[in-house]
């Protein structure tokens, strides 16, 4: 599908990546990889966020594991080491998006293919359907990484081949990881343990900010296998009843299905472009279902050994499912601390929240794509959701104001939740909620409406994906197009 490039789209997602942003805490650092593994934001934020995680990573994995002090020194130098990277590409990517903006401002900027240049020669790479890139240029080193687990040979094979046959690659005859997820890079590194070259690779440019893309060359390891006889191989041992393999592919191209756990539904889910080599059943597209049950990850738990410390002290959002459908006490602590977010932030905030008339709420004049809900003004927005999926949002800079707009909304019956987004604060407006709205308010039937039809129409793929899915799920906006459009 060839993508429908979009320069109001890349401005947006620049606009994202330049936002001055707060440097994370720990604990915002470690929410955030715990439910996901991605750490996507400001540029201010996404950088200093892999600094913090790697600092964090490497004090505990000291701690958690009887190292020598030759192993405790090669940790801490690859700890500085990529910190070192990261700053370095912090300021080179902060230069080039700003030009690239700039450029976009000016109208200076030139097409040549799937790259924009601007007038200095800065230029970012646009795919047909990944995320806009710009490259990283110069920053790497090469480092060693000590050897954490001291597994046997054998035993440590078995966790490189699931390895292999997801996420690792080939260069010149040496495996290569490439990852956006902080925790990837220790949980292979462990498995590719000596002389590493790193490479910061790339920025990303995604919907939710800009994403670090590092490269690992592991110099002390020859590639042993292609992806298709790793696949085959990892097959092979399943059906001998050996998961560590599987393991080692899951954390790699396993599906996160966090929500279907919690509801006690296990379903152990592997992407592949062959599917039908893993399993028989599939779970849609390029996906393979290969086992379900709470036994399977049981298994998963069992074969871990000790990668078990390292997954559980790197707070792996995938191993977080493993324990969530393991553990009992854990899973019950678990769901005790998630909590709405709207009901933490209620308890951590001290002041008087503000009357709904101080609130700026109501003087605001909305623009196009934005939805007026008890007098509150917000943006409406596409999620990739079971489906596909809208919302509105609201963006604010003070809490008393999203807790006063919040207050006033739910007086109007509504179900809002409150989140924080670096240094904003986000009132979210549910598809349920927006759903109900406009079957009794015309107004808002009608703005939604007007919303997916030119998203339908103009989006970009995923855009248009998402708002034709929603049309065929809810034809109370397809006739509201009809009556008032076309």
């Amino acid at each position: 599908m060839e993508r429908k490039f979009s320069i109001d789209e890349l401005r947006h997602r620049l606009e994202l990546a330049l936002r001055p942003a707060e440097p994370p805490t720990v604990e915002e650092v470690l929410a955030t990889v715990e439910k996901n593994g991605k750490l996507r934001g400001p540029a201010d934020w996404a950088f200093p966020a892999w600094i913090t995680y790697v600092e964090y990573a490497a004090q505990r994995i000291a701690e958690a594991f009887p190292l020598t002090e030759e192993e405790r020194r090669q940790l801490f130098h690859f700890r500085d080491a990529m910190k070192q990277l990261l700053l370095e590409a912090r300021r080179q990517a902060r230069e080039k998006l700003t030009a690239i903006y700039n450029a976009i401002a000016d109208g200076t900027y030139r097409m040549e293919g799937n790259k924009l240049y601007t007038p200095d020669g800065t230029w970012m790479y646009i795919a047909k359907v990944a995320a806009p890139q710009i490259t990283i240029h110069g920053v790497n080193t090469s480092v060693r990484f000590p050897d954490i687990l001291k597994l046997p040979r054998e035993r440590l094979e078995l966790l490189q081949l699931g390895w292999r046959a997801s996420d690792e690659g080939n260069v010149g005859g040496r495996p290569l990881m490439g990852t956006t997820q902080p925790w990837q890079v220790f949980a292979w590194a462990v498995t590719r343990y000596g002389e590493l070259h790193v490479r910061i690779i790339t920025v990303n440019l995604t919907r939710k900010g800009a994403s670090v893309n590092v490269h690992i060359k592991a110099m002390d390891w020859r590639q042993k296998w292609d992806k298709a006889g790793a696949i085959d191989l990892v097959v092979d041992y399943f059906r001998h009843g050996e998961w560590a393999p599987v393991l080692t592919m899951w954390l790699g191209d396993g599906k996160n299905m966090r929500k279907k756990i919690l509801h006690n539904k296990y379903r152990l889910v592997i992407a592949a472009k062959e599917p039908w080599k893993l399993s028989s059943r599939t779970n849609g597209a390029n996906e393979a279902l290969v086992a379900t049950g709470k036994e399977a990850f049981k298994r998963l738990r069992e074969v871990a050994g000790t990668y078990s410390v390292l997954l559980d002290l790197l707070r792996a959002h995938k191993w977080i499912d493993v324990k969530l459908a393991t553990d009992d006490a854990f899973r019950t602590a678990y769901r005790l601390k998630t909590k709405r977010s709207i009901d933490v932030l209620r308890e951590a905030y001290n002041g008087e929240i503000p009357t709904e008339q101080s609130s700026p709420a109501e003087v605001d004049k909305p623009e196009r794509g934005d939805v007026v809900v008890a007098g509150v003004v917000a943006s409406l927005c596409l999620s990739n959701g079971r489906g596909g999926s809208f919302c509105a949002r609201r963006y604010v800079r003070d809490l008393g104001e999203a807790l006063a707009i919040t207050k006033k909304l739910e007086s109007a019956g509504f179900r809002p939740n409150v989140y924080r987004e670096h240094s904003y604060y986000v009132v979210y407006i549910s598809m349920t909620d927006l759903l109900r709205l406009a079957e009794r308010d015309e107004a808002v039937k009608r703005v939604i409406a007007l919303y997916l039809a030119d998203k339908a129409k103009n989006g970009t793929p995923w855009q248009r994906e998402i708002a034709e899915k929603i049309l065929k799920r809810h034809p109370l906006f397809l006739f509201n197009i009809g009556q008032h459009v076309i």
